[in-house]
């Protein structure tokens, strides 16, 4: 049904370009290995944050799982965690959806992010594009959409055909 939001012209969203300074250095590891996978779940409703975090965990995908009720709780684990995905509701208390998309997409623009809300209307999901979410799903309708999306970041490359 609905597939990720169009990139722009150049094939990034306008905010991809503006990489912030902000953003600390990402934390060192010991040679050879790997950084935790990490996703956010931003959510102010516990019934829908806790099934999202079954969802995950039952995908047995390796992510570690961070939740946040409200925005400003949201930017705080963000800078700190550093996540490879994001799965985001609109209507939150403290700041909204789109001004943590904004401030996401500005301090690590290749974090994926997913919109999940129950405002689905066409003009929502075209701020939402133009703002650099990478999907926008409707909870009533794909919410087993997060996983698939999920699923894709932790997939091998596939070889090129010869």
């Amino acid at each position: 049904m609905n597939s990720p939001v169009q990139p722009g012209p150049n094939g990034n969203s306008a905010l991809k370009s503006q990489v912030s300074a902000e953003a600390p250095p990402a934390p060192s590891l010991p040679p050879g290995s790997v950084p935790p996978r990490r996703v956010l779940i931003v959510e102010d409703s516990p019934i829908v944050s806790e099934r999202l975090v079954a969802l995950i965990n039952r995908e047995r995908l390796g992510f570690i799982v961070s939740t946040a009720a409200e925005g400003h709780e949201a930017l705080r684990i963000f800078r700190a965690e550093r996540p490879e995905a994001v799965v985001l509701d609109i209507a939150l208390p403290g700041l909204n959806g789109f001004d943590l998309l904004r401030e996401f997409k500005q301090r690590q623009p290749g974090c994926v992010v997913i919109i999940l809300t129950t405002y689905a209307y066409t003009e929502f999901r075209e701020n939402a594009a133009r703002l650099g979410a990478d999907y926008f799903f409707s909870k009533a309708m794909e919410f087993e959409m997060v996983s698939k999306v999920l699923r894709t970041l932790v997939a091998p490359p596939r070889p090129l055909p010869s």
